[in-house]
């Protein structure tokens, strides 16, 4: 590994791994209580879905539902996931697919992509594994399940053409094996996480469209990659390996995703689902007023 590279991924490891024990214990299992049910404000596409306050945008066709930041956080309680701040918006299938996609911005800064050609698959499972076991330690305190890393289902590739960094990890507990894939789509001003959701036997077909549908993802002018100022915007402190180590281990858990990851939460997806079913079952149309709570 070249030397580079190695002081990156040292410097990682101490911060993400401080990160991930710091979440972890702000996300004790709430007990499950008899409540209404939740209310979410579904938008359907085909729309132009805004993501942030005139960050960016992506189009949505027909047969998939959108969630605004709001409507996101509320996903993210409904589904037991801690909230961070950084949501910004959800894309679900309109059927029973059972998977979804969540949008968070990193104002880290611009991200040089100067070590694209440097980034080590196996120092970087390295690095995330040391992270999750710091996380363990934690977990045994609170008597939780352990975490796994079992390895990469996809190695971090960074596509130069896209600015996309993207790679999937799969991680086991005595619950069973799943898998999240994240792409980070670099901007002028940070990185764009999206992370699908899935169960195993949903990410086969689900990642061929949540890759179509990040092909009409766009930052809005200003907010470009190619648009950074060098000398005047704000340069990130690190590179794309240590994104990767941050990724997939402290900004997972930021997410809030690594609770879908390790928790069985079938009520939770099986809410989500249900829920996106009586939005197209119950007569409301593409008329509905999106600013409305639909059940």
């Amino acid at each position: 590994m070249k030397p580079v590279m190695r002081d990156r991924l040292r410097q990682c490891r101490a911060s993400g791994i401080t990160a991930l024990v710091a979440l972890l214990m702000a996300a004790a299992p709430v007990a499950a209580e008899e409540e209404e049910p939740v209310r979410l404000p579904w938008q359907p596409g085909p729309r132009t879905a805004p993501i942030g306050d005139d960050l960016a945008e992506i189009e949505i066709g027909e047969g998939y539902v959108f969630l605004d930041a709001e409507g996101t956080r509320q996903l993210m309680e409904l589904t037991q996931n801690p909230v961070s701040g950084t949501e910004l918006a959800t894309i679900a299938r309109a059927d029973d697919s059972g998977w979804f996609v969540v949008f968070e911005f990193e104002e880290i800064g611009y991200v040089a992509d100067d070590d694209k050609d440097d980034l080590d698959a196996d120092a970087l499972l390295v690095a995330i594994r040391e992270g999750t076991e710091a996380a363990n330690e934690e977990r045994r305190k609170r008597g939780w399940e352990t975490m796994t890393i079992v390895g990469w289902h996809e190695p971090p590739h960074y596509d130069e053409q896209s600015n996309n960094l993207s790679w999937s990890i799969v991680g086991r507990t005595g619950s069973g094996e799943n898998v999240n894939r994240i792409v980070k789509v670099l901007g002028r001003r940070g990185a764009m996480t999206a992370t699908l959701v899935a169960g195993p036997d949903e990410l086969v077909a689900a990642i061929p469209q949540v890759d179509e549908l990040l092909t009409s993802y766009r930052y809005r002018p200003g907010n470009g990659y190619a648009e950074y100022v060098p000398g005047t915007d704000k340069l990130a402190e690190y590179g794309l390996g240590a994104l990767v180590v941050g990724g997939a281990g402290a900004a997972l858990v930021k997410s809030g995703l690594l609770a879908r990851l390790w928790k069985p939460i079938a009520v939770g997806l099986a809410a989500l689902a249900a829920g996106v079913r009586r939005f197209f079952t119950s007569g409301r149309s593409a008329n509905h007023d999106p600013q409305r709570p639909i059940t």
